[in-house]
Order: structure tokens, then C-alpha cells, then sequence
């Protein structure tokens, strides 16, 4: 027997079933905390954007319309949370990663000490790049969402999520330290859905501002992971430590 879709839950849940929207939540919670993570750049406030994109979809239930996927809709309403969160604390915060918020992707022969030094120091990246980029970082490069669905949560046309993913990756170079990526074929890093969801396809290599395509393509984030660093913590990491 197959899980029911995620629309198929929400109608469930608008016709009086009382498990349906717990089990959406159950479905989603791990992402949309890692989506929040990422934003914010600390546990605590990512934490509570989780509980209030929860809230808020629970609230707008009624105002689903399939003209988009149930994920762009929960999506939207979760970046919204995160970034009033962070202008309710003026900037996004970092507060030091534990080894469970690090990630532990550990090659052979690495320290532990040096695994989490460097998701802090991605994750710091993060937080210092403007908040419109970042959040199209995220989607576009972590999350693979693709252009045209990053357009709908974000409510911007498809060439300024482009052009976001485009000057965000200049800006995480910057912080890094890293030099441009001059090899087309990187893929950007993901993150794996929980079961059920589907796996969107990654998004391709986002273009320059300028209609004229560049012959040399933007930096990513891969490259920092390529060269033994590791992922940022995600929302697997969350649902570990419960």
C-alpha cells in the first residue's frame, strides 16, 4: 500500500481527520528544520521558525490551492518564518554547532575536532552573506529546488532567483576563502528528503545578472565539500537528537 500524497493528507486533514496534519508534520519536520537552520544559523531560532511554519500552514490549510506542490507552499511559509524570526532578532545568530548539528560527515583519518571546525565555519559563511541570497543559496544549491519552484516560495521572477544564487555563491567564495569554480559539471551540494517526499531535481548552474551567458560558471559550495570538508547539518541531523 502506498502513502498517501501530500495533498491527499491536507484534504484529509480539511475534512475533520485528526491524524493527517500530525503526519505531514512528521513527514516534513526534519527539512524544514534544516531549511530553518540554515537560515538562521542557530538551533534555538531555528527552532522556533519550525514550530511557527507549522502553526502558520496549519492556519492557511484552507488556502492550499494545487496550482503548486504542497512542499513550494510549506517551503514559502517556512522561509517566511525564518526571516521574520531574523528580523525580530535583527540578524541571523550563530551560536556554536555541536557535533549532532555538524553534521559527521567524516572522512577516514579526520579529526572529529576539525569536522566540526569546518561546518562552522560553512555555516558562519552562511549567516554573513545577505539575507536574499542566502535564502536562495539554500533553496537552490542545498535544497535543490529548481529555479522555477524558488520563484514561486520566494514570489520573485525566475531570473532574480537566479541572480541571487549567482551573487550568493560570490559572497560564500569571499568568506571562504575559496576560489572560483571554474568546472561546469559540479553538481550543488542537496540535502535527502525524508521518505514520501520525492526528490526534486537539482537546479542548473545559475547564470550570471547579464543576459550574456559567462564562459566561466559561478562558485558553489561544492568545492569547499569536494576539498574533505563537510556537510552542513541538516534536518536529519535535528530528528537525531530526539
Amino acid at each position: 500500500m502506498t502513502d498517501p500524497s501530500d495533498e491527499a493528507l491536507l484534504a484529509a486533514h480539511l475534512r475533520g481527520d485528526p491524524r493527517a496534519f500530525g503526519e505531514l508534520v512528521a513527514r516534513h519536520e526534519r527539512r524544514i528544520y534544516g531549511l530553518c537552520l540554515r537560515i538562521l544559523g542557530n538551533r534555538e531560532d531555528a527552532e522556533d521558525a519550525t514550530q511557527e511554519a507549522f502553526l502558520a500552514a496549519l492556519r492557511k490549510a484552507a488556502s492550499f490551492r494545487r496550482a503548486a506542490a504542497f512542499s513550494t507552499w510549506l517551503y514559502r511559509i517556512a522561509v517566511n518564518a525564518a526571516t521574520d524570526q531574523a528580523r525580530r532578532r535583527g540578524r541571523a545568530r550563530l551560536a556554536a554547532l555541536d557535533p549532532e548539528d555538524a553534521g559527521l560527515a567524516v572522512a577516514p583519518g579526520s579529526e572529529l575536532g576539525e569536522v566540526v571546525a569546518s561546518a562552522v565555519a560553512v555555516q558562519t559563511a552562511l549567516t554573513q552573506v545577505p539575507e536574499e541570497f542566502r535564502v536562495a543559496v539554500v533553496l537552490c544549491d542545498l535544497y535543490r529546488v529548481p529555479y522555477a519552484d524558488a520563484a514561486q516560495i520566494l514570489e520573485v521572477p525566475v531570473g532574480t532567483v537566479k541572480s541571487r544564487v549567482f551573487r550568493g555563491r560570490l559572497a560564500l567564495a569571499e568568506c571562504l576563502g575559496a576560489p572560483p569554480d571554474t568546472d561546469p559539471g559540479h553538481p550543488p551540494l542537496h540535502v535527502t528528503g525524508p521518505p514520501g517526499t520525492g526528490t526534486a531535481p537539482a537546479a542548473s548552474e545559475p547564470t550570471a545578472p547579464d543576459p550574456t551567458r559567462s564562459s566561466s560558471s559561478v562558485p558553489n559550495l561544492h568545492d569547499h565539500q569536494r576539498q574533505g570538508q563537510p556537510r552542513l547539518p541538516d534536518s536529519h541531523d535535528h530528528e537525531r537528537r530526539g
